[in-house]
């Protein structure tokens, strides 16, 4: 099981995550996903507010990666796993209300990520697997 650190965690609540997905066609999609937390040691979630490309490539590929940078410290990761959308629940509720009082739509779902690998994206050891 990968565990995250303290300073991945710090740099996802920090809140500038971009996220990868591919759908059965393999086509690339990334967007910028301001709504990633920490759920544990080794999940993140996000919401997902519009159901168009990120939902539907997660529908039929499960598979994705969510990287987060600091530019000025020249430090970053890059987290892969399998998502889960979850359309009802404690998780998905957390989400619809953080948006409700952000004044956006209800979330289409809550997207958890159970980390299975991090790569590097800094300058140390850049595009390295992290044991």
């Amino acid at each position: 099981m990968t565990v995250l650190t303290e300073q991945m965690k710090s740099l996802v609540k920090g809140g500038k995550c971009l996220v990868a997905t591919a759908g059965k066609d393999g086509w690339p999609n990334i967007g910028p996903k301001g709504s990633v937390m920490l759920v544990d040691d080794s999940t993140l979630a996000f919401g997902e507010v519009t159901g168009k490309q990120t939902y539907q490539n997660l529908v039929e590929n499960p598979k994705v990666a969510i990287a987060v940078m600091d530019y000025e410290q020249r430090v970053g990761y890059r987290f892969t796993g399998t998502a889960k959308l979850e359309t009802e629940g404690p998780l998905f509720e957390q989400f619809a209300q953080r948006f409700a009082a952000m004044n956006l739509p209800r979330p289409v779902a809550a997207v958890k990520v159970k980390i299975e690998s991090v790569y590097d994206l800094g300058i140390q050891n850049p595009g390295g697997k992290i044991e």
